[in-house]
Parts: structure tokens; sequence; C-alpha cells
């Protein structure tokens, strides 16, 4: 065989796709070996080693030189074959290992080339956005899953790392919005990387579906921020007295959990017939319906179908609703409503509210949320009732005992103070009968001071002047015997309440006393006058100051009496500066 023969021959077989192919079309035959050969001639064969493999078996008549080197050159050309064989056997093999690795990867991954073109993708990013790997590969990326809006400064990124190995997201982790095959957006979590591989220019993309995390965290959100509202309402539910403050603040916590354009507290009518507002809050104060705006209960609503069933209720839409209430709603705009039952000892009492206007429905989670504020707004009622059923008891217990008082000084006054009157006259008659008789005269002086002491201890009891003639009076007597000086100021154009008069009496009467007692003052001004509501009573020394409301001065009691009638006893005694004590009867204590 000549040399330019053999060339040919062995250029040609190397020109297959593969290893067995190219070494079935090589001249001769191949015997594999991996003793080391040389190149020699048997007389009948030329053997060509070829390194790693073995030897090439050429049927030739003795060799010349020229075709000695072409033998030499073929055995180089076939072990370089065999090495770029092997390389590429162990390339495949590495890409079937990572692809088979990025398949059951849980995140998406994308190889595109600088060009921006899609070079490969695994299962999830199949998954995730709606593409078979094979119809996107040699597609740009940026077209397939990034929204229209950002690829223009993807692109720009790209153009700018090439330029200057500085990008924006290239070996960051960023979160940005990533497109599926629909067109719908999603967030996603991205992680760009450029791999130092020799001979390969390749951009990495790392994609995480945050839909679920995004998800989850809202939740999470939602429930601390329900929790957060329920504690304050709770707070509020404890520290308040007055139902329809508390009220408003509830509306207004279940209206921004919600989200909703505004939120209500409704108060049933027994007969169901309607209802009003009892408590309030819109984003839009103009949207506030005020305490008391009557409503009725008739039609399909979802009040109505609270009072019809109690139990949570909602409307997506009042657009076909009837009945007037569903009228009132669509005048004010309202879109959707859920509602939730207020029950007040086991009996429907009204029910939480909410409205949106210019959204839509309301989750599916809001009937049992709002049954959480609902449930607080209850106990609030229940709270209340408690408080007005205990302040009235303790208005009743402290009338009766005023009433028990005022018994005692008219049976002391028409009975034995009558009674040793008349015996007083008797004794003077009789001293004047018997003006020598001393044991007569010492008793009918010992029978004056008993009756005055007896008079002193009715007054103590209830003073007579009080319930005959009124407060004025009766406080100016007391003012009158106190051993400190009294400016006494009374501003009433017409009688008290008895209940309120009574209370007001034993407040200038105790306070009185326990300046007299411990205050060492010179001077005393006491204070009477009236609004429209209330009766103001202020007792104000010069004295030591540094009361003690919860000692045993009598405060404490004086501060019971005062509260028993829904009204407020404040004391003001710094050290030194004397010490001033003003109380504030309301004028409706007496229908406690």
């Amino acid at each position: 065989m000549r040399p330019a023969e053999l060339l040919r021959a062995v250029t040609a077989a190397l020109a297959s796709p593969d290893e067995e192919t190219a070494f079935a079309r090589l001249p001769g035959t191949l015997h594999r070996s991996l003793d080391g050969h040389k190149l020699r001639w048997d007389g009948a064969t030329l053997a060509i080693p070829i390194a790693g493999v073995g030897e090439l078996l050429v049927p030739t008549p003795p060799p010349d030189d020229d075709l000695l080197a072409a033998a030499e050159s073929v055995g180089v050309q076939v072990a370089q074959f065999v090495e770029r064989c092997k390389a590429q056997r162990g390339m495949r093999e590495f890409e079937a290992r990572r692809q088979a690795m990025l398949d059951v990867a849980f995140d998406s991954v994308f190889t595109m080339d600088d060009d921006g073109f899609v070079l490969s993708a695994n299962r999830a990013a199949e998954r995730t956005f709606g593409y078979k790997a094979e119809e996107i590969l040699g597609q740009e990326l940026a077209a397939l899953i990034i929204p229209e809006t950002l690829r223009d400064a993807h692109r720009d990124g790209l153009v700018r790392y090439l330029k200057t190995g500085r990008g924006p997201i290239v070996g960051r982790r960023v979160e940005l919005t990533a497109m599926r095959r629909d067109g719908t957006e999603f967030p996603v979590e991205l992680v760009v990387t450029r791999p130092e591989i020799p001979g390969e220019r390749v951009f990495y993309g790392y994609l995480r579906d945050l839909t679920a995390r995004n998800v989850a965290e809202a939740a999470l959100h939602r429930l601390a921020d329900e929790q957060a509202a329920l504690r304050r309402v709770a707070t509020a539910v404890a520290a308040f007295s007055d139902p329809a403050q508390l009220f408003d603040l509830l509306s207004e916590e279940v209206g921004k959990l919600l989200e909703a354009e505004t939120a209500h507290m409704f108060r049933f009518d027994p007969d169901g017939r309607a209802g009003e507002i009892v408590g309030g809050w819109a984003q839009r104060p103009e949207h506030v319906l005020g305490h008391g705006t009557r409503m009725p209960l008739d039609g399909d609503t979802a009040v109505t179908r609270v009072w019809r069933t109690g139990q949570a209720a909602r409307m997506d839409s009042y657009a076909r609703a009837e009945g007037n209430l569903a009228q009132i709603m669509r005048d004010y705009g309202v879109q959707a409503v859920v509602a939730a039952p207020v029950f007040l000892g086991g009996s429907l009492w009204g029910a939480v509210i909410v409205s949106a206007m210019s959204a839509g429905p309301f989750p599916e989670s809001a009937e049992q949320r709002i049954a959480y504020f609902a449930e607080l707004a209850a106990q609030a009622l229940a709270n209340a009732q408690a408080r007005e059923d205990l302040a009235a008891s303790r208005a009743r217990i402290v009338q009766a005992g005023d009433a028990e008082r005022r018994r005692l000084e008219r049976n002391l006054h028409d009975g034995a103070q009558q009674r040793l009157v008349s015996l007083a006259l008797m004794l003077r008659m009789a001293a004047r009968r018997h003006p020598d008789d001393d044991d007569l005269a010492r008793a009918g002086e010992e029978l004056s001071h008993a009756l005055q002491e007896l008079r002193e201890l009715a007054r103590g009891i209830h003073p007579a002047v009080l319930t005959e003639r009124g407060l004025e009076p009766a406080v100016r007597a007391v003012a009158d015997r106190a051993p400190v000086p009294v400016e006494l100021t009374v501003e009433l154009e017409e009688r008290l309440p008895g209940p309120v008069e009574a209370a007001a009496y034993y407040v200038v009467s105790e306070a009185l006393t326990n300046v007299a007692k411990y205050a060492r003052a010179t001077l005393v001004r006491v204070s009477i006058t009236r609004t429209d509501e209330h009766a103001l009573i202020e007792v104000a020394d010069d004295g030591l100051g540094g009361a003690d409301p919860g000692g045993g001065s009598g405060l404490r009691g004086l501060a019971d009496r005062v509260e028993a009638f829904g009204g407020r006893l404040d004391i003001d005694s710094p050290p030194g500066l004397g010490t001033t004590l003003r109380a504030d009867l309301p004028l409706t204590a007496s229908l406690r």
C-alpha cells in the first residue's frame, strides 16, 4: 500500500461518527492490546502501534521510508482520535449525570449562552414555566420567562456584564417577577452564575418559585395582625367602661384587619324589625354611620340572615338583593358585606358588620375572623351588664341605707325625742312648784343635756332639714357647727333628686369631719354647683395635705358611696399644700 493511500483510508475512517465505526473502517486489522509495541514489518504485514489501543496490522510489501513515515503519522492520528472519543464519552457522561441531578432539583435551572439563548432546562423549569425543554432550546430566555416590562433591563444587564464583567444580578441572590407560558406573573428568587470552565461560555440561572413562601408569609402576617388586634380589643374590653367607645375601637380593628371600607356594630330591636348602629369606623369619615342610626331589617341581606339564623353570613353582591336595607346598602355604594352574630346571655343581641365598596368579595376566612371579634363584643356587653348590675345593686344598698337613716331619724323625732320633750316640760313645771328641790332641778338639767345629745344623734343619722328644706340649708347647718371656718358657695336653682342630695350632703359632712380631725386647717371652702347632668361638689382646705384615700380616714367609704351612684371622687392632697376633694354625681343616679 502506498503512503498516500494509507493516509486517505485512515482519514476517511476517522471521519466516522463514533469509535467503533471508525475502527471497522480502518485499513487492515485492529489488534487490541495494552502491551507496548513498535512499528515493525514481519515480511507480510506492517504493524502500526496505537497508544492505549494496540496495533493496526496492514498487509503490505516491504515498506520504504515514506510508507514507514506515513505509518507513524497514522498511529498518532488514531491515538488522538481515541483520546477525543474518550473525552467526548466522559463529557456526555458528565452531562448526563449533571442533567440527572438538575432534573431531581426542586428549583428551575436554565443554561444560556452569551446571547441569552437557552441551552438547557431541567424538569422543574418545565413544570414551573409550562414549556418542554426541547421546544425552547435555542430561543431567547428573556422572551420566554421575563415579563415584557422587565425584558429591556435584563438585556441591558447582560450586555453590560459581557462588556465589563459586572452586572446587577450575576453572582447575587435577588427577588423579581417571572412569567409563565400562559402569561401569569409570579415571584421568584434568582441566582445567576458564570462558571469558569475553559472553552465554555455559559450562564446558569437558578430560579425558585416564591409563591408558596409568600402565601405562607402573608398568612403568618395576617395571623400576627389578627392576634395583635384581638389583644388590643381584649385589653380594651377589660379596661373600658363605655361600650360605645369600645364598639368604635372594635369596628376600627376588624375593619382594618379585613381591609374593609367600613365596619359597624349593629344592635337588633327585640322584635327583629329594625336595629341601630352602636359603633362604627370607616376609611373615609363621611362613610361612618353615626351612633343611633336606625335601619330596617327586611329583605335578603347579610344582616337579616344573621338575625334569621344566628350564624355568620355574607353577601358578595347587592345588585339584585331585595328590600329596603338592600337599597340602603346600594345607595351607600356597598358591594359586599360579611356579618357575624353577637350574643348576650344566650340571646342574639346584634352583629359585627364589615363592608366593601370598591373591592370584590371578602376572603373565605372572613366569617371566622369576624367571629373572634364578635365574641369579644359579647364579652364587653356582658362586662358592661355586670358593671351596671353591680352599680345598681350598690345604689340600691346606699338608698336603702339612707331610707333606713330617715326612718330612724323620724322615729327618734316622733317617738323618743317627743317623749323627752314632754318629760322636760313636766320637770320644769314641777321645778316651779318646788323651787327649793335641788334634785328636781338637776334632773331637769340632765334631761336637757340628754335631749340635746339625742338631737345630735338624730342629725348624724339623717338630718331632718335635708328632707324638709333641701341640700343648701342642711350643708349650711353642718358648716355652722364645724370647728374650722367654712366658706360655703351653693349655686342651685332647684332642689336635686333626693338620692343625689343625700350623697352630696354626706360628701360635705364626711369631708368636714376629716378636716376637723386630721388637716389642722384654718379655712375650708365648700362649693356645690350643677350642670345639666351632674352635681359637682368641691371641698378644699389649707391644711397639712397628704391624705390617704385608702386609709382609715373615711374617704374610702365616701368613694364607695359616690361610685355607687355612678359618680366619681377625686382627691388631690400633696403634702403641705392642703387637700381638695371633688365629687361628680350624675343627676340620673336616682334612676339606678
